[in-house]
């Protein structure tokens, strides 16, 4: 019995019997226009960048963290032995100092790359992959009709969620994709990207007012024709010093940027939302309210889990702590509007 069984014809079942005459067809996809296929090529480009540009960030990372500790540190204190702490207090402070923001910028920027930034099937358990759709949408309880669903996963949206055309998968509360991290900023690591961009930008400051000292040094060294008294080349050193004020300017921006969106409870996609809901509100002599933002202290305690998950210092070191929730429900502030991200959710291009 089990071997005619298992011998048996398997024939296919017609869901429908069509007219002879008339051919069964698919859905055509629409034509792809010029800005589509620049938009796929950039997709594409990040996503294949992403490894390259982590090694260029450690290289670069690398170089300056050498040239501080090589050239900037010996240029201003030096150890003076039989001294004790306090005729050395200046050389251990700064020492000190500087390991704590090499420390905060090395941890966060580790923690961006390697955490997920969670996906709409996180947390699910279900062993069959045609469970997961009835597992998210128990999930979604807030939802008392059909949840939105997004047409390139064919899985439910929960808020604040929204599909990375370069990772091919929905983010919970998405931000961006950046190729530097090569992972998205999302729920379960927008702290860690916050605070390395915080720590690099700080470091980079402070890298500059250390470096003109060994700067002028240099000019003078070249100048004279004078003996260069570090082992590092001056070329590098000159570089390092440019290079801390390009990336300074470029990530305090990017920083001071984010930094906005968390004291106002928005992620980018959201402000840009927001900003044109604001103006449909004023046409009506309407006030808009975003839902999710609790005032300033409110926004910060929140982003940086202080009060359930850690004391107010944690904000300050450079710690794996997760986010509050499982960024597939917020808690709201009352009255506000429902984002919707509008025509990005169709069917993938590629």
């Amino acid at each position: 019995m089990a071997s005619s069984a298992s011998t048996a014809a398997f024939a296919a079942v017609p869901t429908s019997d069509p007219a002879d005459n008339r051919p069964i067809t698919t859905k055509p996809r629409r034509k792809l226009t010029f800005s589509d296929k620049i938009e796929i090529l950039i997709d594409r480009t990040s996503s294949k960048l992403g490894p390259i540009l982590i090694t260029v960030a450690f290289l670069l990372l690398s170089l300056t963290i050498s040239c501080y500790f090589t050239v900037y540190i010996p240029f201003h204190y030096q150890w003076n032995e039989g001294e004790g702490f306090q005729g050395n207090t200046g050389y251990i402070l700064t020492m000190v100092w500087s390991l704590y923001l090499v420390w905060g910028i090395v941890a966060n920027y580790y923690y961006a790359v390697t955490t997920p930034p969670g996906s709409v099937l996180d947390g699910l358990a279900a062993e069959n992959e045609g469970t997961h759709f009835q597992d998210v949408l128990m999930e979604m309880e807030s939802f008392t009709e059909f949840p939105p669903t997004c047409k390139r996963c064919h899985l439910p949206k929960p808020e604040r969620t929204h599909h990375c055309s370069v990772c091919k998968k929905c983010i919970l509360k998405y931000d961006h994709h950046c190729p530097w991290i090569h992972n998205c900023v999302g729920h379960f690591n927008h702290r860690y990207f916050l605070m390395f961009l915080t720590y690099l930008t700080t470091a980079c400051v402070y890298f500059v007012y250390m470096g003109i000292g060994p700067f002028k040094l240099l000019a003078e060294a070249e100048e004279h024709l004078a003996t260069w008294p570090y082992q590092m080349p001056q070329a590098l050193v000159a570089f390092s010093e440019v290079l801390a004020c390009a990336i300074g300017l470029a990530v305090g921006g990017m920083g001071c940027w984010h930094w906005y969106l968390t004291l106002t409870a928005q992620t980018t996609l959201e402000q840009y939302n927001n900003n044109y809901i604001k103006g449909i509100c004023k046409k009506k002599g309407d006030r808009f309210s975003n839902m999710y933002d609790f005032g300033i202290i409110g926004n910060l305690l929140d982003f940086f889990n202080i009060g359930r998950r850690g004391p107010w210092y944690t904000a300050f070191l450079p710690l794996r702590i997760p986010p509050i929730g499982n960024g597939k429900r917020f808690e709201k502030s009352g009255r506000g509007y429902v984002l919707d991200f509008g025509p990005d959710d169709e069917d993938d291009l590629v």
